[in-house]
């Protein structure tokens, strides 16, 4: 019971629900910064950006990527880099901030945590119960 519970907080811990909150079309004016955000283009293309940026006619959007740099010794090591990703503001759909929901991660939580204690309780539970003999009681024959 012990380990079930503790799986249970470490999975609610680790996990967090998202929301997406949708920013108007009006709101998008130049030198508006907003921090992380999905943005979808007419095309059907969907981007996650850590931050973005609006400037009179594009929306730039960063992200973090994984860089392998290998040295003059033949040494390899890896580095984030900050990568930038412009969009016209003509071609985007809509764009959405992605705020962490905190209410609905307990939600979530308290009824796995729930289900969880129903399943352990009817395992113990059937676990408990007499096992009743089948046949006729006499032990098998052996050949």
């Amino acid at each position: 019971m012990r380990r079930l519970t503790v799986l249970l907080a470490a999975i609610l811990l680790a996990g967090g629900c998202s929301t997406y909150r949708e920013v108007p079309r009006s709101t998008l004016t130049p030198d508006l910064a907003l921090g992380k955000v999905r943005v979808a283009t007419l095309d059907g293309y969907e981007y996650k950006f850590l931050r973005a940026q609006v400037v009179p006619d594009t929306l730039f959007g960063f992200y973090e990527v994984t860089e392998e740099r290998v040295g003059p010794k033949k040494e390899v090591w890896y580095e984030e880099a900050l990568r930038r990703q412009g969009i016209p503001l003509s071609g985007v759909a809509r764009v959405e901030l992605i705020r962490k929901d905190p209410v609905r991660t307990v939600l979530y939580g308290a009824s796995i945590g729930a289900a969880g204690y129903f399943l352990v309780n009817l395992v113990d539970e059937s676990a408990r119960k007499p096992k009743r003999p089948g046949g006729s009681g006499k032990p098998p024959i052996e050949p």
